[in-house]
């Protein structure tokens, strides 16, 4: 749990955290359930029913659950919600998610994203921005703006 004796940092190995919090994890392995790290660092982070603020590492899976942002190779996110993905590969499950920058992405079942990068995209995804949408903002955008800058 949570609290005054809750350590702020931990470094190890292999980290099974159920039902508490920690605020920076440096380990090879990181098995979180039902609890919340600020920032995990580690070669394979695995998250259900949990949250991390910032994830750093090779593998990153999340089940029901949320993460801020995730730096990785690989990602997973089934039935979570994330702000921001950076990855070689993206493999999403009904999920929503803000940005998602990746070499390969593929999504199963209806998956909302609102900004999507990617070289290659597989399956059933729905963009709020696509490019064609984010070239005609950018214009109106543009426009706007000019004509404000003449009135003054």
């Amino acid at each position: 749990m949570i609290g005054p004796d809750a350590p702020t940092q931990v470094s190890t190995g292999t980290l099974n955290l159920t039902q508490g919090g920690i605020d920076t994890v440096h380990a090879t392995n990181i098995d979180l359930r039902q609890g919340g790290i600020a920032r995990a660092n580690a070669t394979d982070i695995a998250v259900s029913q949990g949250g991390v603020a910032l994830a750093r590492g090779e593998r990153v899976s999340v089940e029901l659950g949320g993460i801020g942002a995730a730096f990785a190779s690989e990602v997973h996110l089934t039935q979570g919600a994330a702000g921001g993905i950076v990855a070689r590969e993206v493999h999403l499950e009904q999920s929503l998610v803000r940005t998602v920058v990746a070499n390969e992405f593929r999504a199963e079942r209806t998956t909302g994203i609102l900004l999507l990068v990617a070289r290659r995209v597989e399956g059933d995804v729905r963009t709020l921005i696509d490019w064609r949408g984010a070239l005609a903002f950018g214009a109106a955008f543009g426009i706007v703006s000019s004509l404000l800058r003449r009135r003054r």
